[in-house]
């Protein structure tokens, strides 16, 4: 009796042993490795910064002004201090201006009202014949040309 109990025993921690060599060889991984290399920065905080759009579309209610405004920021101070000077000489979009036909457009950067940026559209009906005249324009303002 007691050859057959040593003789259970002794498989007893065979199974046993072989269990944790399967189970080492099924983990055989590199610490370190290529999988560590695309972990996420947990130390850097997520940029949360909404950037606020709108627009003050002159060619509603002024055809021969042809002139839209595009205004950008993260201060909703700024966005809603130009929304209302639009309302009431023309319509405000939530959104940027419709570029097509545009010229080109004149960028201010405006630093008070929590600071953002202004970008003047203007087409051929302006009185601006084509771009070069629209890059002189924003030149002379000392404002930066942007591309339609």
């Amino acid at each position: 009796m007691t050859r057959k109990r040593l003789g259970i025993r002794a498989n007893k921690h065979g199974i046993a042993i072989g269990g944790l060599l399967l189970l080492f060889i099924g983990c055989n991984q590199d610490l370190g490795g290529a999988d560590m290399e695309s972990a996420p920065d947990m130390v850097t905080p997520v940029d949360m910064t909404i950037t606020l759009k709108g627009s003050c579309d002159l060619r509603k209610t002024s055809p021969a002004s042809q002139e839209c405004r595009d205004y950008e920021s993260t201060s909703t101070q700024f966005i809603s201090t130009y929304k209302g000077t639009c309302t009431s000489a023309a319509a405000w979009l939530d959104s940027f201006c419709n570029h097509t036909g545009a010229l080109g457009g004149c960028r201010t950067n405006i630093p008070n009202l929590g600071g953002g940026t202004l970008t003047q559209w203007y087409f051929t009906q302006s009185g601006i014949m084509n771009q070069a005249d629209v890059q002189a324009k924003c030149a002379a303002g000392g404002q930066t040309f942007v591309a339609p």
